[in-house]
């Protein structure tokens, strides 16, 4: 996919990555993926940010100054929003069109050297023909189910109230004026040669937001006259959202002119007539953009609020005991359907087996991923308490039904506390510390393996340690270790900077005897970040003896 200006300076287009794992962020700290240049200062430093779960882009404003708006609206900060084809980004004071090319191959390069007056349209009564053409159209064209349609029914009402010949609707498609025909008034048209031709002169006077006109008046007129039998001409923007630099964000142009020989001259206040039609068609067209969006959004809830639902009933409670052994997990999705789980088994005599493991990717993709991964793994642990022939099982499992992108990184341990021994395997996680009590936390080491799926017949290998007499046990996800927060830094500008292991060993430390650890660790993380809705998942188990 891509994100292809269709207004503002030149810049882009830029490719999304949808292979890659990290987020996309658009601003102008030289740490964005997707820079803006830093004269733009209505532009914050971390404007917004761009993800991939999977299925779909997902945009979200990062609580920027001057906002971001989806086809006019502006978003809620810190809360993502599914992008689809065709959707109109707004930063200011760029509209960047979210597309699956760089190029539309339906798109049309208007011709240039037609010279064109853009002016404020003077006030003036329209006459009582105008004035019913518009009451007639304004119920049809406020109950237009569709671009298509409502572009239709424009055509229909500029020809009749202006008396023109010609009309079309056109939707900018990117930053060098080639457009996108929604819909024209020519008979027959099935393909975009059929169509008339359109002034790119004209359209680039009414991107500026005003109504652009044909001047009949020039001096050099007559050879564009001549080329294109143009009599009289008008462009109007179609303008969605605030009428602001800020927040309108121009989404289509009514085209109309008057071609061919013996073609009409235009009635008269044309430009006044469409001007009204336009600015009804900017309603309409917003009403449907945010009707489009509010479902979009109730169908991504209602989707994860399921998915969610089903992962609620898998996990383990948040505590357990086991004789000696306090146990103690939590995991708390990102933005989308959590890819991270855990779980503990009583192993009986004595012994527990400890899993924690992450799913690349987001949504409901992750999470099916997820519940597959953890009952399968849980059922080997069940039968027979082997931490190898458990993870070698669920990796061959995983990398069969799992595309190539697709893999799980995972702690698995036994305790036994009867022999004082840890017996583990390190598949590509790396996030695990002991505690011996009284003194300070140490990394496990060893054990180190590919993720689960990603190499069917990789040989893992289980690494034994000795347990302290008493002590803790720490896994987490690199939903907390990595999870970013904006600090300042030594040159006093802006930076991200991440959690880190350091910081989590100190919040252990910190965390007194009798405590509960792991709500400790999530409010060091929160407080890092200065929000409780968290970048990623993050999941800690903590066991105690």
């Amino acid at each position: 996919m891509y994100l292809v200006s269709v207004a503002g300076p030149p810049v882009g287009p830029f490719v999304l990555d949808s292979t890659k794992t990290t987020a996309l962020r658009i601003g102008r700290n030289e740490q964005c993926e997707i820079l803006l240049p830093v004269r733009e200062d209505r532009v914050s430093r971390f404007h917004a940010r761009l993800d991939f779960d999977g299925s779909r882009w997902r945009l979200t404003d990062l609580n920027s100054r001057w906002g971001t708006h989806v086809n006019g609206c502006r978003i809620n900060a810190n809360q993502d929003l599914p992008l689809g084809e065709g959707d109109l980004v707004r930063i200011s004071p760029w509209t960047f069109s979210f597309s699956a090319a760089a190029a539309r191959q339906d798109s049309v390069q208007p011709d240039d050297g037609m010279p064109t007056l853009v002016r404020n349209v003077p006030d003036a009564r329209l006459v009582d023909e105008q004035l019913d053409v518009l009451l007639e159209s304004m119920a049809a064209i406020h109950g237009a189910a569709d671009e298509k349609s409502l572009a239709d029914l424009l055509i229909d009402a500029a020809l009749r109230g202006t008396g023109m010949t010609n009309a079309a609707v056109l939707r900018p498609v990117d930053n060098a004026g080639r457009v996108q025909i929604v819909a024209a008034n020519k008979p027959g048209a099935s393909a975009v040669e059929d169509h008339p031709r359109y002034s790119r002169s004209l359209l680039n006077a009414a991107s500026t937001g005003q109504v652009a006109e044909l001047q009949t008046g020039a001096g050099d007129i007559a050879q564009s006259i001549m080329m294109m039998n143009i009599s009289a001409a008008l462009c109007v923007p179609i303008i969605i959202g605030a009428r602001s630099e800020a927040g309108g964000t121009i989404a289509a142009y009514l085209y109309i002119d008057s071609r061919g020989s013996g073609s009409p001259r235009p009635r008269p206040n044309a430009a006044q007539f469409c001007v009204a039609l336009g600015r009804m068609a900017g309603l309409a067209l917003a009403n449907l953009k945010r009707m489009e969006i509010e479902i979009r959004q109730a169908m991504l809830e209602s989707e994860l609020s399921a998915a969610a639902t089903t992962q609620r009933w898998i996990l383990p409670v948040r505590s357990q005991r086991f004789e000696a052994i306090e146990c103690v997990g939590e995991s708390r999705p990102g933005r989308y359907v959590g890819g991270d789980f855990f779980d503990i088994i009583d192993l009986g005599d004595a012994r527990i087996a400890v899993t924690l493991g992450d799913v690349t990717g987001k949504g409901v993709g992750a999470g099916v991923l997820m519940t597959a991964t953890q009952g399968y793994l849980h059922a080997c642990l069940r039968e027979h308490g082997d931490v190898l022939r458990a993870v070698t099982a669920v990796n061959r499992f995983v990398a069969l039904r799992t595309p190539d992108e697709r893999f799980v990184t995972a702690w698995v341990g036994v305790l036994n506390l009867r022999d004082k021994t840890i017996h583990y395997i390190d598949a590509g996680h790396g996030y695990a510390m002991l505690q011996p009590h009284g003194e300070e936390p140490i990394d496990l080491r060893g054990g180190d393996g590919l993720p689960i799926g990603v190499d069917v017949d990789f040989s893992y290998r289980a690494v034994t340690r000795p347990l302290p007499d008493s002590g803790r046990l720490l896994i987490v996800s690199d939903g907390l270790v990595e999870q970013c927060g904006i600090v300042q830094s030594a040159t006093g500008g802006l930076v991200q900077d991440q959690f880190d292991l350091p910081r989590l060993q100190a919040a252990l430390m910190a965390s007194p005897e009798g405590a509960d650890t792991v709500a400790d660790l999530f409010a060091a993380v929160v407080n890092h970040a200065g929000t409780t809705q968290l970048a990623d998942d993050a999941t800690a188990v903590l066991v105690k003896w």
